[in-house]
């Protein structure tokens, strides 16, 4: 009988990595790719995956995303330039068997790496090995440019999706409040996702003491699962004065839409920022977004009216203090604030994306 744990030879095939099958990012780019019969492999460990691109009679396109496992496992920086090497030597035979290789860039470098020297390594590598680069962004070869340079010639732009269709849809402002147990009146701020230290979230604590102080009327959502001391911290933004309504926890799929439902506005204060989902997403749910002003950023989405940004300056207390003027404004309850980004999220669909991909992977896997 065959072997049910592989394609047959000859089977239009793409080989991932990581095969987050928990994110739906990757179940969005893929659906239309699989409704045409490709086979979709792969997994998250590094381990398994060099010994499958170094497999001769593996066929199809190699397809690698976030690379961040091969340094991320490491033990120490010697470990992590040999697991670089390893890696990009498995992709190299992989071509050498005849197999195309599309690298998508999700972000400049691992976030919270602790390896950068080999991370930058690894990116330039698998930059310089693949047969096409995949960028969400048009203004990702000049964002990255300080860390690894990207042929531009070997790029496709295939645009982030909204999340449109795959949460659920919007709820009445009035009913995701009360499921949240949020009063009626001030502005409601939300921080979406994994609480990590990168992301900025001093910043946007010390906004909303800022707003706060002013009289502002304001209420901090915060819904994710935290990393390092922030429980602590939100505990200290509490006993500051400042209103918050904390899930700090995994947010399950069937809750995402309660959260973006309740919120005005959506702040990311990201200290590096090159792509963000929670972006996308909150778009799909007509809630405009803060987002950090980085010079590709405002390249992209300067002219979204449901898009701000904040001054970055050189310090975490200018940050600070413009996000908190932008929650002063109250520019994100103009309904046409909120329009538009409804209007983005219908442009850019999950299906768009994928169409897009798929017609990319056959032209690849045709080679």
């Amino acid at each position: 009988m065959p072997d049910r744990r592989r394609p047959e030879h000859g089977a239009r095939r793409i080989q991932t990595f990581p095969y987050w099958t928990s994110n739906p990012f990757v179940q969005m780019l893929y659906a239309e790719a699989t409704a045409r019969g490709v086979v979709v492999t792969g997994n998250a460990s590094t381990r398994l995956t060099v010994a499958a691109l170094r497999d001769p009679d593996a066929t199809g396109l190699v397809h690698l995303q976030w690379p961040s496992p091969v340094t991320d496992e490491a033990s120490g920086a010697a470990d992590a330039e040999r697991r670089v090497d390893e890696f990009l030597d498995a992709v190299r035979v992989a071509k050498e068997n005849g197999r195309p290789v599309l690298w998508t860039v999700h972000n400049s470098l691992p976030h919270d790496t602790t390896h950068a020297a080999a991370a930058r390594r690894l990116h330039q590598g698998l930059a310089d090995a693949a047969d096409v680069v995949h960028v969400l962004r048009a203004a990702t070869v000049d964002a990255v440019r300080d860390d690894y340079r990207i042929d531009p010639g070997r790029t496709v732009v295939i645009p982030h999706s909204s999340y449109h269709g795959v949460y659920g849809p919007r709820l009445a402002a009035a009913e995701a409040r009360a499921a949240l147990g949020v009063p009626e009146g001030p502005v409601t701020v939300l921080f979406f996702g994994h609480l990590r230290p990168y992301k900025g979230l001093g910043a946007l604590f010390d906004a909303m003491r800022a707003a706060t102080a002013r009289g502002t009327e304001v209420r901090l959502l915060l819904a994710g699962k935290p990393s390092g001391d922030v429980a602590e911290q939100v505990g200290a933004l509490a006993r500051d004065g400042v209103a918050v309504t904390p899930a700090l926890r995994f947010i399950a799929d069937d809750e995402v839409a309660t959260w973006f439902s309740a919120a005005d506005v959506a702040v990311l204060p990201y200290e590096k920022i090159l792509n963000s989902g929670t972006m996308h997403l909150a778009a799909t749910y007509g809630v405009p977004v803060i987002l950090p002003g980085e010079p590709h950023l405002t390249a992209d989405f300067g002219d979204e009216k449901w898009v701000k940004f904040f001054d970055t300056g050189r310090t975490s207390t200018r940050s600070a203090d413009s996000i908190a003027e932008l929650l002063d404004s109250t520019w994100f309850l103009d309904p046409g604030a909120r329009e538009a980004a409804v209007r983005h999220a219908r442009i850019f669909t999950p299906s768009a994306m994928s169409r897009a991909f798929a017609e990319l992977a056959d032209r690849m896997l045709a080679r």
